[in-house]
């Protein structure tokens, strides 16, 4: 059970995190949070890039904990999955930081 656990860590991770940006995302543009200023800039862009960023962070964490599994192919699919969901993270949170806030 461990082995599974381990090995798809990573992409339950990416998953969650994924649903938390989607979920932010209507919830700051239901409450227009676009239009309050904060900090030199916008509180749905400082919510949303800080999310994005603890995340990626939490990804990067589950990489350094992954080191720790057993070694052999235990190893190899928790650190596999841990990467592949570090990156998927980043990659499927940066237009957070990048695009438009509300359509």
């Amino acid at each position: 059970m461990m082995l599974l656990a381990r090995a798809s860590a990573g992409l339950i991770f990416w998953a969650f995190g994924f649903s938390v940006l989607y979920g932010l995302h209507g919830i700051g543009c239901a409450y227009g949070w676009p239009s309050t200023e904060v900090g030199g800039g916008n509180l749905f862009r400082w919510v949303m890039v800080a999310s994005w960023l603890l995340l990626c962070a939490g990804g990067a964490a589950l990489i350094w904990l992954a080191k720790a599994a057993p070694s052999g192919l235990e190893r190899r699919l928790s650190l596999t999955s841990a990467v592949v969901g570090c990156a998927a993270t980043f990659v499927t949170g940066l237009p957070v930081a990048v695009t438009s806030a509300c359509v």
